[in-house]
């Protein structure tokens, strides 16, 4: 079947359109992984120059995920994000998502 494809793309296209499609088909993906991968990277860089902090009872922040990543995520695992074992699991094979954060307590400023 695969042969069958390629052949009709092959007569379709022109060869060297056929290889282009061929190439893009094999290493497109591959860098756009790679390019969230790098986004990743950078965020994680950012989250360890800046205090993170949550004010107790509004909520933690305890990850920051690049957006690429969340939604072919969320496209491969339809509502993964909403699973708290699997935000945990992913964090711990993805440690560069982990932010370090310092709770802080309620404070009311009164006029």
């Amino acid at each position: 079947m695969a042969d069958s494809l390629w052949t009709g793309i092959a007569n379709d296209l022109g060869d060297e359109m056929a290889h282009l499609v061929k190439e893009e088909l094999l290493t497109g993906w591959n860098v756009k992984a790679v390019m969230a991968g790098l986004e990743q990277q950078r965020i994680a860089q950012a989250n360890e120059r800046l205090e993170q902090c949550a004010v107790e009872g509004i909520g933690q922040h305890t990850m920051s995920i690049d957006a690429d990543v969340y939604w072919a995520w969320e496209k491969t695992e339809p509502g993964c994000w909403a699973d708290k074992g699997w935000r945990d699991d992913f964090k711990k094979r993805h440690p560069e998502t982990a932010v370090q954060y310092t709770p802080r307590r309620t404070t009311v400023l009164v006029p």
